[in-house]
């Protein structure tokens, strides 16, 4: 054991993965006559470290916001590992996928494409000198009969990389921004459990001030979305009263807007999550959103810290 693991980690987490130095040589026993080819990619970032974690760790978000994905069944999570079977865009082919949390921002992934090619991937986040950095490298792994088709997986591999991370800097990206006003979220420490759970993870910001909102700007049977101290609501007027959805996501701070209501539901762009309107009327004057009380009086609604 002590050859292919590292003990460290066994004491640290609990888990053992394989040694990335081994890894070449447990796939030559793996697979007699195999061949291996050897591809790469980096991908530039501003984000954060522990928001390229986190958005690695969050398969929920996938089906939302990648067109070059299907679908997947987690079989397994622990907070340093998990397990799926991932269907690839809309072709009805599923493949196994692991993944592991290794080192400190340093992830395994191990595909298996048809019983076939073996697919190992390593990323690691990195400080670089204007920002961070995602370091991807990989090793197909098949018989050497098959090696012709290596290239044409050492492409997709690079193109479908490049194509879900231009697609997930707009997520991480604005974690960051949000942060700089205040808010925090309980995956700010990811793992692959707490990045999958669908809770509400998002931490707002203290109120700075006394905030309202005048009843007689919104306009009626209208949906708008009203920023205001930091905070966000989808807001509409009617002669039931005034209708209200979270205009940032509780579970992990997308940005909702009007444009997301569906009939009397909303839903988060990022991980499809539906949040039906609360009400504030002359028989219902308060709730609770979006870390503020919202109270209505006469023609405003005031915003309040709520009651702990």
């Amino acid at each position: 054991m002590a050859a292919f693991f590292d003990p460290t980690l066994i004491e640290k987490w609990g888990v053992g993965f394989i040694n990335e130095g081994v890894i070449d040589e447990s796939l030559r026993k793996l697979i007699p006559g195999a061949a291996i080819s050897r591809g790469g990619f980096k991908y530039p970032s501003k984000s954060e470290l522990r928001d390229l974690a986190w958005n690695h760790m969050d398969q929920n978000h996938r089906p939302y916001i990648h067109r070059t994905y299907g679908d997947a069944m987690r079989i397994f999570v622990q907070q340093q590992a998990a397990f799926s079977l991932t269907r690839f865009g809309r072709w009805p082919v599923v493949i196994p996928v692991f993944d592991g949390y290794f080192r400190e921002q340093g992830f395994y992934q191990f595909v298996v494409v048809f019983g076939i090619f073996v697919i190992a991937i390593i990323m690691e986040n990195k400080v670089v000198e204007n920002g961070t950095e995602i370091d991807i490298a990989w090793a197909i792994a098949s018989h050497r009969w098959l090696r012709f088709l290596h290239p044409l997986l050492n492409r997709q591999l690079t193109n479908v990389n490049n194509i879900q991370n231009r697609e997930d800097d707009p997520i991480r990206d604005r974690r960051v921004a949000m942060r700089a006003e205040g808010y925090r979220f309980l995956t700010d420490e990811p793992n692959f459990v707490n990045s999958n759970r669908m809770e509400n993870n998002t931490v707002y910001p203290p109120l700075q001030a006394a905030a309202s909102i005048s009843t007689a700007d919104l306009p009626e049977n209208r949906t708008v979305r009203i920023d205001i101290d930091r905070r966000a609501f989808v807001l509409r007027r009617s002669n039931r009263g005034i209708e209200v959805w979270p205009g940032v996501c509780p579970h992990e701070g997308a940005e909702i807007s009007a444009d997301h209501l569906q009939g009397n539901t909303v839903k988060c762009p990022w991980h499809g999550l539906e949040f039906g309107p609360r009400l504030l009327s002359e028989t219902s004057q308060a709730l609770v959103m979006c870390g503020a009380r919202l109270e209505l009086a006469g023609d405003r609604i005031t915003l309040q810290t709520p009651a702990s």
